[in-house]
């Protein structure tokens, strides 16, 4: 019989240690230095950390100190994964699965983990998650405002080390309002006013935060195609124009350390096994509106690989690989997601095992480098 009242079963996990078990747990943290404490607990897989954070109360307080989340957070994103998020009718589900570092060609499966589930009735789009967190825009209406829907984005401000969320009202398809939320652990959440000097309709889903500016892409109300940059630190908007139209329709990337926007032809929207090029438009000076191309030459081998599928850019690795996929998944059929190798020109398509929840038809989210960031925990 367990002292404290709790139900024993076979399963360690469940088994709640007496208090001298938990007087001796206690006392090793005391007895190891700190820095091999935090090594070791840094190695840990994010489920092993919540369970542990439930040994005791000093277990938990050594858990959430800056310089252990600092640590497990910069560990995992040297090992980044793949996120993968897919919307049915009911809801969300989001799998992760490990993000090929050095893609082999001769690899042709991977498994990915189901980590949670959300019921979730009317989502318009998912933003790429920012250190664990992840903004779900459901084109929800204001209650006290029938014409106004929301659109927000989140980020991190890297030099302040704090999440931040950029709220955009929308009225009758144009931004007509812009908020900023800091998420904090504790205390009241308080909205505050961002001024924008150009009014532009609702951004593209796609947005990339570089060296703590938020890039996405608008169209002006006034007419015309741009990126808008948002500073995290000063909460001051920016703009650069784009020259041609078809870029807005392009895919955003941070391409070693700068804006970049990616597209295929003819179709701007996705590139499939008839391509023969991609294109890519780097932002060189955002003052002065600078923007130089660089062309990518497909081998011959990618219309064998690729086939008929019709793909997505997803983002770029940072061993230099182009992360592709399609959009919608039939159950009948197997999922791949693909990496270009643009120094090499190696072409490396891997069958994603372990995502049978996903429903005919469902679209599927996948975002590349993805870190898990045991504050959240």
């Amino acid at each position: 019989m367990n002292s404290r009242g709790c139900n024993v079963s076979e399963d360690p996990q469940t088994i709640c240690p007496s208090s001298s078990q938990l007087s001796a747990i206690d006392d090793l943290l005391l007895k190891l230095p700190i820095d091999l404490i935090v090594e070791i607990f840094s190695r840990l897989p994010l489920k092993s950390i919540s369970r542990c954070r439930c040994v005791s109360k000093r277990w938990a307080s050594f858990l959430r100190r800056s310089d252990f989340t600092e640590l497990f957070l910069t560990k995992s994103l040297s090992h980044p994964k793949l996120l993968f998020a897919c919307r049915t009718q009911r809801e969300l589900l989001f799998f992760s699965s490990p993000q090929l570092q050095h893609p082999d060609e001769n690899l042709s499966t991977i498994t990915a983990d189901h980590q949670v589930s959300f019921p979730f009735e009317s989502v318009y789009d998912i933003s790429s998650p920012v250190n664990g967190f992840v903004c779900i825009r459901d084109d929800l209406m204001l209650k006290d405002r029938k014409t106004q829907e929301l659109v927000s984005v989140i980020w991190y401000d890297p030099i302040e080390k704090q999440h931040k969320v950029l709220a955009m009202i929308k009225r009758y398809d144009t931004v007509v309002y812009h908020q900023v939320l800091t998420l904090r652990g504790s205390g009241n959440l308080t909205w505050r006013k961002a001024e924008c000097g150009i009014p532009h309709f609702p951004p593209n889903p796609d947005s990339v935060c570089i060296g703590g500016v938020l890039y996405y892409a608008a169209r002006a109300s006034a007419g015309g195609y741009m990126i808008v940059c948002f500073d995290l630190r000063s909460e001051k908007y920016s703009f650069v124009k784009f020259t041609e139209r078809e870029k807005y329709f392009a895919t955003l990337i941070n391409f070693q350390g700068k804006l970049a926007s990616l597209m295929a032809h003819p179709n701007p929207l996705f590139i499939s096994g008839t391509s023969t090029s991609f294109e890519m438009w780097i932002l060189r000076d955002p003052e002065k509106h600078g923007w130089y191309p660089r062309i990518f030459k497909l081998p011959p081998t990618w219309k064998d690989v690729v086939g008929g599928e019709e793909l997505l850019f997803r983002g770029v690795t940072a061993t230099n690989e182009f992360v592709l996929s399609c959009n919608c998944k039939s159950s009948s059929e197997p999922f791949h997601v693909y990496y270009y190798n643009f120094i090499n020109e190696a072409i490396t398509r891997v069958e994603i095992q372990g995502m049978g929840a996903f429903e005919r038809g469902s679209i599927v989210g996948i975002f590349p480098n993805h870190g898990a960031d045991v504050k959240l925990v």
